[in-house]
C-alpha cells in the first residue's frame, strides 16, 4: 500500500499548485536590481538578449556554445564568451534536461530545467570570458549575475511522518581569477528566506517556498569584487534532505528549474583616439590640402581610409571645423600605429613641418610621444594633433681636423711616403668617419645674405661651434621661411681665432649656397655612388700636417755657367749632387746651386703655390749667378721672372703654380722644382 502522500501530480514549474497546510505561500515580488558602480575609467555592460540565445540556443539535448562574439548593450564589446554543461552524478532517464536561452516575465535569461535521478546529483554551468584582440582570458571587473526560482516544494509525509520534497533547489556560485585562483563572491541581496552563505537554498525544511518567474523571493544576487575569468554555477538539491517523485519514496527529486541572469559587469573600453590636423602659419598655396592618416606598423596600411573627414579644407591657416580629422576612432590595444599625413592635390610636404601633440581624456600631456610608435592600453582616450608649419631652413656643417687620422709631428712633418700619399681621407676636404671636429674658442661660423650681411636666425649668427663631445667642431643655423624669401643663395663663412694652431685650409672658408626648391635641410651630403654633391664642412691641419712639403738641397760646384741644372742628381754629398746635407767648407769663390723641390702629399689640389728664398747676408754674402733660374715645370719660374739680378744678394720669388693631387691609386706625390744659383762671396758682410 502506498501510504506516501501527494501535494501535486504536476510537474510542470511553469504553474505550481500546492494544497498543503504548511505551504509557505510566496506573492510574486518583481523588484528592479540596482546596477554595480564601476569604478573611475570602467564602463558597464550586460549581455544583449542575442548573446543569451547565442550562447544557449534551444537544443535538445542542451547544445551550449564556445567563443561567441558578446555583443553586449554598451557602445561595444571586445568580449569572447563561452558556456558549459558538466554533469555531477545523474539525469533521471528520458525526462528533462534543458540548458537554454529563455525569456521569463519579459527578460532573456539562461534557463536550467534538470531532472536529477537522485539527491546527490548537480549541474555545473560555467562561464568563461576572452579577449577578442589578445585571445587570451578577459577579466571582468564587479561582475554581478541573479539566479532566480531557487525554492523548494513538498511533495508529502509518509506513514512515519517523515517529509519528503519533491524538489529543494540548492545554488553555489565561484568565480576564478585569470590565474585560476578562486574567487567567492558577495550577496547583494537576496530573497527574504534564502541562506546569506553558500550553498544558497531557503532555509526553511518544514514548508515549502514556490516561486514562479522572476519573483524576487526566491532570487540571490551576487557581485564578484575581485576580477574574474570565469565563473561556475553548480545547481543541485539540500542533499540532507528525503525526495520523492512518482509516488515512490525513492530519493528521486522531481523536475526543477532555475533562471540565470548575467546583471552587470565593468570593463575598461577599447582604447580611443582622435586626430586632427592644425596649421601654425598660413599654407604656401591656399589650395594646399591635407588628409590625416593613421597606419597599422603591422602591414603599413591606412586603418582610416573609410573615414570620409580626414582631408583638410579651408585656405591660409584656417582647418574648416570638422574636416582634417578622424573623429574618435577605437584601434586595436595590442598594435602599434603611427600617425602620418598625405597630401591633397599638388601640395608638397615638404614645404610644411610636423609637429605632434597628444593629450589623454584628463587634459595632461603624453610625453616622450613617438608618433611612428603609438601604442595605447584599455581606457585611453586620446586627442592627438599634427600642426603643420612652414618648412624652416637649416644649414649645418662641421670644422674639422682633416688629418685622416694621422697625428700631427715634426718627425713626420716632411714625410712624402705612404703614410700620406696612401691615406685617401688624409686632406681631401672631407668629414671622414676616422677624423674629428675642431673646437677653440673664437672659432666661428656666420650665415649672411652673400653680400656681407648676417642673416636673421632662431639660432645664434655667428655662433661659436659646439663644444660638445657628439657634435664636436658642428654650427648649425636655422632661419624661418620669411627671412629667405625670395632668396636665391646664402653663404657660410669660417671666421677662424688670430692664433690658432690650424693654419693650413683644405676648403676655402667661405660657401656660397644655392637655394633650391623643397629643400630646406642644407648639409654635406653624398649621392648614391658616395660623391660629394655638396660640401658644407670645413677643413683644417696643423702645420706639421701640411699638405705642402718643401724640400731644398745645393750643390757646390766651380761656378760653370753653363751648369745644367737637370743632368745633376740627388747624391749624399754635396759635392757631387744636390745633396740635403750641409755644405761644409765651402771655399770663397765658389758656387752653390740649389733646388727646392715641393711636393703635394694630399688628396686636394694646391693651387697659387709661391717660393720664395733669401740669399746668404751673413757671414759672407752670396750674389746670384749663372745659369738664370728654371723651373720644372717652367711655369714654376718663366722668363719674364725677374726677382733674381745677376750678381746681386737678394730674394728669388718663383712664379704661381698649382699643385694637383695625389692622383688616384698611386701613392706618388706631384711635384714641382725650382734651380737657381749663387756665387759664395767673398765679401764680409756688414754687421
Amino acid at each position: 500500500m502506498d501510504s506516501f502522500v501527494k501535494s501535486s501530480t504536476l510537474k510542470s514549474r511553469v504553474t505550481r499548485w500546492i494544497a498543503l497546510p504548511s505551504l509557505l505561500i510566496l506573492l510574486p515580488n518583481y523588484l528592479a536590481l540596482a546596477a554595480v558602480t564601476c569604478d573611475a575609467g570602467f564602463e558597464t555592460d550586460s549581455f544583449s538578449a542575442a548573446d543569451y540565445t547565442r550562447l544557449a540556443p534551444i537544443a535538445s539535448p542542451p547544445a551550449p556554445r564556445t567563443n561567441q562574439a558578446i555583443d553586449g548593450n554598451g557602445t561595444e564589446s571586445y568580449l569572447i564568451g563561452s558556456n558549459s554543461l558538466a554533469l555531477n552524478g545523474a539525469l533521471t532517464q528520458n525526462s528533462t534536461n534543458v540548458y537554454q536561452s529563455a525569456t521569463v516575465a519579459n527578460t532573456q535569461v539562461f534557463q536550467l530545467a534538470q531532472d536529477f535521478a537522485d539527491k546527490n546529483s548537480s549541474r555545473t554551468v560555467s562561464y568563461t570570458f576572452k579577449n577578442k584582440f589578445t585571445d587570451q582570458a578577459q577579466p571582468l571587473n564587479k561582475l554581478s549575475l541573479s539566479i532566480y526560482d531557487i525554492d523548494s516544494s513538498i511533495a508529502g509525509f509518509d506513514s512515519q511522518n517523515t517529509r519528503y520534497f519533491s524538489w529543494f533547489d540548492q545554488v553555489t556560485i565561484n568565480g576564478f581569477t585569470s590565474t585560476g585562483a578562486p574567487v567567492a563572491p558577495i550577496v547583494e541581496s537576496k530573497g527574504a528566506g534564502i541562506t546569506s552563505t553558500a550553498p544558497y537554498r531557503q532555509n526553511s525544511v518544514t514548508s515549502s517556498a514556490v516561486c514562479n518567474g522572476l519573483d524576487e523571493n526566491c532570487r540571490l544576487s551576487v557581485t564578484f569584487t575581485d576580477p574574474v575569468v570565469r565563473v561556475d554555477v553548480v545547481y543541485g538539491n539540500n542533499p540532507a534532505l528525503n525526495y520523492s517523485s512518482n509516488n515512490l519514496t525513492n530519493n528521486d527529486p522531481a523536475i526543477q528549474v532555475v533562471n540565470i541572469k548575467f546583471d552587470s559587469y565593468c570593463y575598461k573600453p577599447q582604447p580611443r583616439l582622435t586626430y586632427t590636423k592644425a596649421l601654425s602659419a598660413p599654407r604656401k598655396a591656399n589650395t594646399d590640402q591635407f588628409i590625416v592618416q593613421i597606419k597599422d606598423n603591422a602591414d603599413n596600411s591606412v586603418v582610416t581610409n573609410s573615414i570620409t573627414s580626414t582631408t583638410t579644407t579651408g585656405s591660409s591657416n584656417t582647418v574648416t571645423t570638422g574636416t582634417g580629422t578622424t573623429g574618435t576612432f577605437k584601434v586595436n590595444p595590442t598594435k602599434t600605429y603611427t600617425l602620418t599625413e598625405a597630401v591633397s592635390g599638388t601640395t608638397n610636404l615638404a614645404d610644411y613641418t610636423a609637429l605632434y601633440t597628444c593629450k589623454r581624456s584628463d587634459g595632461t600631456t603624453v610625453t616622450a610621444l613617438d608618433p611612428k610608435s603609438l601604442k595605447l592600453n584599455y581606457g585611453d582616450n586620446w586627442t592627438c594633433i599634427i600642426t603643420n608649419d612652414r618648412s624652416n631652413y637649416n644649414f649645418s656643417g662641421f670644422v674639422f681636423n682633416d688629418n685622416g687620422g694621422i697625428t700631427a709631428s715634426s718627425s713626420t712633418q716632411y714625410d712624402t711616403s705612404a703614410t700620406f700619399t696612401g691615406n685617401g681621407n688624409y686632406a681631401n676636404g672631407i668629414f671622414d668617419s676616422n677624423e674629428s671636429g675642431i673646437y677653440v674658442s673664437g672659432l666661428q661660423v656666420r650665415l649672411t645674405d652673400c653680400s656681407g650681411n648676417n642673416l636673421s636666425t632662431t639660432s645664434a649668427n655667428p655662433q661659436t661651434v659646439s663644444n660638445a663631445a657628439g657634435t664636436l667642431g658642428q654650427y648649425s643655423f636655422t632661419v624661418l621661411p620669411s627671412v629667405l624669401l625670395n632668396k636665391t643663395k646664402v653663404c657660410i663663412i669660417e671666421t677662424e681665432p688670430n692664433t690658432w694652431e690650424y693654419p693650413i685650409d683644405t676648403t676655402a672658408d667661405s660657401r656660397e649656397v644655392t637655394l633650391a626648391s623643397n629643400v630646406y635641410d642644407y648639409k654635406t651630403e653624398k649621392n648614391t655612388s658616395g660623391v660629394i654633391t655638396r660640401n658644407l664642412d670645413f677643413g683644417e691641419l696643423k702645420s706639421q700636417n701640411a699638405t705642402l712639403v718643401l724640400k731644398k738641397s745645393q750643390y757646390v760646384h766651380q761656378c760653370n755657367a753653363s751648369l745644367n741644372y737637370a743632368s745633376i742628381g740627388d747624391t749624399n754629398d754635396p759635392n757631387t749632387g744636390f745633396s740635403m746635407n750641409a755644405a761644409n767648407n765651402v771655399k770663397p769663390g765658389n758656387c752653390i746651386a740649389y733646388k727646392i723641390d715641393a711636393y703635394n702629399r694630399g688628396h686636394i689640389d694646391i693651387v697659387d703655390v709661391q717660393i720664395k728664398d733669401i740669399l746668404q747676408t751673413a757671414p759672407v754674402i752670396s750674389t746670384f749667378q749663372l745659369p738664370k733660374p728654371t723651373g720644372n715645370p717652367s711655369n714654376v719660374y718663366q722668363s719674364s721672372n725677374t726677382s733674381a739680378v745677376m750678381g746681386n744678394n737678394g730674394t728669388i720669388v718663383s712664379d704661381k703654380f698649382d699643385l694637383v693631387k695625389v692622383p688616384t691609386a698611386t701613392t706618388v706625390p706631384t711635384k714641382a722644382s725650382l734651380y737657381f744659383n749663387s756665387k759664395y762671396g767673398t765679401t764680409t758682410s756688414t754687421p
